[in-house]
């Protein structure tokens, strides 16, 4: 299935802003728990047709063999799904006006760029991203890193087993 030039431009988008966006689509330290390679979920910046493994997978129709859709593998229900649509679709729609060229899929190419690793790592790059800044405004963007930090922070220190007693101590 081919990718049109118009969402092949979309793509380029998301993919230009991933690590960034994975503060937003994949926010917590228990998120980065099921990201990497052999979990489906993409790790590095790459797409591909019909690839379990690529962060963004071109989903073919069945009968035509046609592009229908593109998924993201890398969301979690921790995210806010409003912010992560506007996001996701603000980067994807910044490929189409800037008239991104799509990359070689993983298939054809060699080196990828390797996705953050921790939630700490993903809000590095979008402290970095003006793009996701400006389409998040300022005050949003401020508040949202000083919280997510700070709830990074204490998360980094825990273990499964203490969230656990936690959550079960909440209920």
């Amino acid at each position: 299935g081919k990718v049109s030039r118009k969402g092949g431009a979309f793509i380029e988008g998301i993919l230009e802003h991933l690590p960034s966006l994975l503060a937003l689509t994949i926010p917590s330290v228990n998120s980065f728990r099921r990201v990497g390679k052999g979990c489906w979920t993409g790790h590095n910046v790459s797409w591909n047709t019909e690839d379990k493994e690529a962060a963004l997978r071109v989903c073919l129709d069945t009968e035509t063999r046609e592009a229908t859709n593109v998924e993201l593998k890398l969301s979690d229900p921790a995210a806010n799904i409003y912010l992560e649509l506007a996001a996701v679709l603000s980067a994807g729609l910044n490929g189409i006006v800037n008239s991104l060229k799509l990359r070689p899929s993983s298939d054809e190419a060699e080196n990828h760029t390797p996705l953050p690793t921790s939630f700490a790592e993903s809000l590095e790059c979008l402290r970095s991203d003006y793009f996701l800044q400006s389409v998040m405004g300022d005050e949003l963007f401020t508040n949202y890193i000083a919280v997510r930090s700070a709830e990074e922070k204490f998360d980094c220190e825990s273990t499964i087993e203490s969230e656990l007693v936690r959550a079960y101590n909440k209920a």
